[in-house]
């Protein structure tokens, strides 16, 4: 049989880099980066040019399966679907439509299609239990956007084009290939920005792969990112230097700025080296540098997200983007609507001042700010019998829930875990229903939840490669299913469960910027960037909310007489992306020899006080739970911290997290910056 290539974009991150793949009898036989694509121009990661080994995976979900006394058992669709619908109803019966929840993880989000039907099903069956993958590393930016701005979904984007200064803060796009901001082709995009006269500053306690581009490095201890913003900002203030005047005068509140004043007054550069440990000079170079250049872009990553200090840490640079006349403006930040979604379009001004909401019944401390519960709440919920049928879309919970064994104790004590998914996981693995999905390769797609992270305004389509196996099915299809044996459907006249992966696609992208036909044909089409549209009509009065009263108590809180590490737990532990799997989608088995090893990264000094040597078994503990790891010497780390990655089931950092100690604010599980203590296993 002739060998056919097609072309089709990466779904593993928000890159979406652009892939030539190669097809042999319904094999994939090689897969390399499009030269042609306009985005990301031949460039593609390890994990893009193994997405044939993913496709072929050896732990593929290929038949819907039910659990029965003896295990897992395959079934037929019909058995399956009416299996779990009489779940479902049971549970809503007894407990109301909150007993049904659905967990949409980071998978969902690049299956335009099945993340639009999974969020039509919770809907549909009015449950207020739903969970998604938000909450786990990230929910610092919709609370931020949703005080400053009365909208959640704000994206501020690098404007590559025009910015001379751009900052990451725990951010390592390299790797990560950026986080909201999209970074295909890292290396030659951040040189781009690190190239005189423009410069690059990383914020990070580790030296970095892309800290080694930048013009300038700052290593902070782990979690205190934001007492150097505090500084700059109190320079600022103190100075009137920096400042874009006639901007704070459009678009802030006197009486805000006055409260911000008062909120920085502590912050000296003295009181930012004693908490971070960076040398006062280089603060003080931080704040003169961001004056130089008059605007700038900061982006930030997991390293500042999913730490004890993201809501202060995000809080403030968007304080120092409003304060510089950075954001909606050319050579600073723009916000990104989506070319599907044309967030632009559709915004009204929200006059009324955000309030938050109890959360759930066995969690009501837990704030909610939008229309999901935080992750760090369900086991609670499980476990007081509020949560009885737990939906999972496209995720691993088991593996990248906190507090892994009572994360996996609650999940066996659900009626139902049905599991949406391409490979088996340690959530499939305990999983009452099984549901084989296409994979990225099996269905047309567009990017409709994630060209919002673009870093142009542009937007794609593919085609399936290959055909699927008869057992696997459309996401969208399955959730339609799921609603039918409840006795409903979410799927709009004249769409039906005989359309086609692509008649859902039109329907989604109505509101386009670009027509779904030329797109189709076209693959890979862009629209001018919009600056302005939040400035004039999304803020009330167009004036930012500068100084939330709710984050900026957190600041003034915070305990800068007590900010040293707890003895009995002298190192922080930070988390760590690696270049060849996604949280916990390995490309290739675990045991395959050019694939990542966990290991605990360490300053030889260090390990040389604790008696320890690279290679040794660490025991490595938190108030929380303990792991054993593998030491690898890593010396450009400060003395105090740890690396460990995450996405491993074994060992695995959820280990050391807990659902209870979270951010007051969010729910947020601490993840990263984790006291920890060290100890020598011996044999």
């Amino acid at each position: 049989m002739t060998k056919n290539t097609h072309r089709t974009y990466c779904r593993f991150c928000v890159a979406l880099c652009g892939l030539e793949v190669t097809v042999d009898n319904a094999e994939i036989i090689a897969v390399r980066g499009d030269s042609q694509h306009a985005g990301s121009r031949g460039y593609t990661c390890f994990k893009g040019r193994n997405l044939g080994s993913w496709h072929h995976h050896p732990e593929r979900l290929h038949t819907p399966q039910v659990r029965s006394a003896t295990g897992l058992q395959d079934v037929s669709w019909t058995d399956c679907i009416n299996d779990l619908g009489t779940k479902i109803s049971e549970a809503i019966a007894i407990s109301g439509p909150d007993a049904v929840g659905v967990y949409l993880a980071t998978a969902s989000a690049f299956d335009a299609a099945g993340r639009w039907a999974s969020e039509r099903l919770t809907k549909a069956i009015n449950s207020r239990s739903k969970y998604t993958s938000t909450s786990i590393d990230t929910p610092c930016k919709p609370l931020v956007s949703t005080l400053m701005s009365g909208f959640p979904g704000l994206v501020p984007m690098i404007d590559e084009k025009d910015v001379t200064l751009s900052i990451f803060v725990g951010c390592n796009p390299v790797v990560s290939h950026g986080h909201l901001n999209s970074f295909s082709n890292p290396i030659v995009r951040l040189k781009a920005l690190a190239t005189n006269p423009r410069e690059m500053w990383v914020i990070d306690p580790r030296e970095t792969e892309s800290s080694r581009i930048a013009t300038r490095h700052l290593a902070p201890r782990s979690g205190t990112d934001f007492a150097l913003f505090a500084a700059v900002i109190r320079y600022m203030l103190k100075t009137d230097q920096g400042l874009d005047a006639e901007y704070i005068e459009r678009h802030t509140h006197l009486s805000d700025m006055q409260t911000l004043a008062a909120a920085v007054e502590p912050w000296t550069f003295e009181l930012a080296q004693e908490i971070t440990g960076c040398p006062q000079s280089a603060i003080q170079d931080l704040a003169e540098t961001i004056i130089k250049h008059r605007r700038l872009a900061i982006q930030t990553g997991t390293g500042a997200t999913m730490s004890p200090t993201a809501n202060i840490t995000e809080w403030l640079i968007w304080v120092l983007h409003v304060l510089t006349g950075s954001y909606d403006q050319p050579g600073g930040m723009w916000f990104q609507p989506g070319v599907l979604r044309q967030l632009q379009e559709r915004v009204s001004t929200n006059h009324a001042t955000p309030v938050s909401k109890p959360g759930p019944k066995s969690r009501p401390e837990l704030r909610v700010w939008t229309d999901e519960y935080p992750c760090s709440a369900m086991i609670d919920e499980i476990e007081s019998g509020n949560l009885r049928v737990l939906i999972v879309f496209g995720g691993n919970p088991i593996t990248s829930f906190p507090d892994t064994k009572a994360t996996q104790a609650a999940f066996k004590k659900l009626e139902a875990l049905a599991v949406l998914d391409v490979v088996s996981t340690d959530t499939t693995a305990i999983a009452t229903h099984i549901l084989p999905t296409k994979g990225q390769l099996e269905r047309a797609d567009i990017p409709f939840f994630v060209d919002q992270f673009n870093s142009d305004m542009s937007t794609q389509f593919t085609d399936a490669v290959v055909d699927p196996t008869p057992d696997m099915r459309s996401m969208w299809w399955i959730a339609e299913q799921i609603a039918n044996s409840c006795g409903t459907s979410i799927l709009p006249t004249p769409l039906s469960l005989e359309s086609s992966d692509k008649d859902i696609l039109a329907h989604i992208a109505h509101r386009s910027a670009v027509n779904f036909d030329q797109l189709k044909s076209e693959r890979y089409m862009t629209v001018a960037r919009p600056f302005g549209w939040v400035i004039n009509k999304l803020l009330p009065e167009g004036k930012w909310r500068i100084c939330p009263e709710q984050i900026a108590d957190q600041l003034i809180n915070y305990p800068t007489s007590t900010a040293t590490s707890n003895p009995q737990y002298p190192f922080r532990l930070i988390s760590q992306r690696q270049p060849k799997h996604l949280n916990s989608q390995h490309m290739l088995p675990l045991e395959a020899p050019n694939m990542d090893k966990p290991g605990l990264l360490i300053h030889s000094d260090t390990a040389a006080n604790l008696e320890l040597a690279e290679g040794d078994s660490v025991l490595i503990s938190s108030p929380v739970g303990s792991l054993h790891a593998r030491i690898i010497y890593q010396n450009t780390l400060r003395p105090e911290c740890v690396v460990f990655p995450h996405g491993w089931n074994a060992p695995n950092v959820s280990h050391l997290t807990s659902y209870k100690e979270v951010d007051p604010l969010t729910g947020m599980v601490i993840q990263t910056s984790i006291p920890v203590s060290l100890s020598k296993v011996s044999y």
